[in-house]
């Protein structure tokens, strides 16, 4: 037993831990597959503590730890893919591709030193690779990258350079994870820098691992930087998790939780900065308030999770009749808000809001049956209802009611003939200010 590798082994179980309370309070499937990839080298380090250079268990302790470079590899490949493809379809490219590589580690485990143990699998690789390449990636030049790497690993065997064959595998395998995770990794993170330098200097050892071998002065070195991965690795995985918390709590700090649309305190400073640009602009903008009609019945007699679903629905049909220089927010509840600038002719006012009518009016499909949710609208126009934010909200409110409580509104269809309402208002009382500027004069 190599005692030297205690203090190692327990810095790593103690990342391991520290790792795996972190996933308990932010669960999520990725940090199942590092915890997971971290495990199988937990075993490949207990392993090395108890390999004994020619004793007898000295070849199950080689499979045990060439099989976990391998499975590790893998694991983190499949943690870091970055291709659009299905679930079932990534599952089943790495899992046929691993067993030829699987294969190749353990009779190199095994001390199997004969080409003709190794030439079988390697053709078995090759033909593998490029059949799952094109048939389940629809990729070529995957293929051909599996061409390249099986046959530089058939030359090395051929040579009988074994060691050095099997470790050019597990290099390719590493330098796969560190290319996934630059591209999936956000820029600018701190921990997809330690993960990505973590994984491209285990490539390296991998690849330099035959000539160190040769070279055993360097060997006290190489160990080291074997060991600093590890760690790179590990902080990487801590610190993205907590990367990712962090911007989540932001997000949710200005937007909705259910519908994803910016909350009340983001819609503020969107229509603040509108109406700034507004000013400089000489340009007007719209404001219109919805709220939903009967909503109540729906939660009571639907179910809170059925009134939820009618809030996400809309929230999508909404978004799709907005601009992208739009705001589309909920302020809670049944009431959504909407801030739209450049509202330059009304024509183009009447246009945004028969805009919005159309998309109120969508059908939604719940329980198997089409339903549509009518809404009461309220509009203001900046600066023709009001000279700031505030008033311009107190304004748009005072419509919306106005209008939910006119007489016979609940029974009109959709939300034409409220829409239709709310721009007369906003015509008349322009029209109202402007005859009493007039009389005034």
């Amino acid at each position: 037993m190599n005692f030297a590798f205690l203090p190692d082994l327990l810095a790593l179980m103690i990342l391991i831990v520290i790792l795996m309370l972190l996933r308990q309070r932010h669960p999520q499937e990725r940090a199942d597959l590092w915890l997971l990839g971290l495990f199988f080298t937990l075993v490949e380090a207990v392993a090395h503590t108890f390999y004994a250079q020619g004793g007898p268990p000295q070849k199950i302790l080689h499979v045990i730890v060439m099989d976990c470079y391998l499975l590790t590899g893998m694991i983190f490949v499949w943690a870091s893919g970055v291709h659009p493809v299905s679930t079932r379809s990534r599952l089943l490219f790495l899992s046929l591709n691993t067993l030829p590589l699987m294969a190749i580690c353990t009779i190199y485990g095994l001390h199997l030193n004969t080409g003709l143990a190794y030439f079988p699998c390697m053709a078995a690789g090759m033909v593998i690779g490029v059949c799952t390449s094109l048939y389940l990636r629809r990729n070529w030049q995957l293929a051909l990258a599996h061409v390249c790497g099986w046959m530089a690993m058939g030359y090395l065997i051929h040579l009988a350079d074994f060691r050095s064959a099997v470790y050019w595998s597990l290099c390719c395998v590493y330098a796969t994870a560190a290319m996934n995770f630059q591209r999936r990794l956000p820029r600018g993170s701190t921990g997809r820098l330690a993960i990505v330098t973590g994984f491209t200097i285990w490539s390296l050892c991998l690849l330099l691992h035959p000539w160190i071998v040769q070279y055993r002065a360097y060997a006290d070195i190489a160990s080291h930087i074997w060991n600093m991965q590890k760690w790179l690795i590990s902080i990487g995985m801590i610190l993205v998790m907590l990367e990712e918390q962090i911007s989540s709590n932001e997000w949710l700090a200005l937007h909705d939780e259910l519908t994803g649309l910016p909350n009340r305190r983001l819609f503020a400073d969107r229509l603040t900065t509108a109406i700034e640009r507004a000013d400089r602009t000489r340009s007007r903008v719209a404001l219109i308030i919805l709220d939903l009609d009967g909503f109540k019945r729906i939660n009571d007699t639907m179910g809170h999770q059925a009134g939820d679903q009618v809030l996400r629905e809309i929230s999508s049909n909404l978004r799709k009749g907005v601009r992208a220089s739009d705001t589309l927010a909920r302020l809670g509840g049944d009431e959504f808000i909407i801030v739209a600038t450049d509202m330059e002719q009304e024509r183009s006012l009447n246009h945004f809001a028969d805009t919005v009518r159309r998309a109120m009016e969508r059908p939604i499909v719940m329980d198997g049956k089409m339903m549509v949710v009518t809404a009461s609208v309220g509009m203001a126009v900046y600066p023709d209802d009001a000279e700031d934010s505030i008033r311009l909200l107190r304004v748009a409110d005072q419509r919306m009611y106005a209008l939910k409580h006119r007489p016979g509104a609940q029974a009109s269809k959709g939300v034409s003939g409220l829409t239709a309402a709310v721009v007369d208002s906003h015509m008349a009382a322009v029209a109202g200010r402007r005859s009493n500027v007039s009389a005034i004069r």
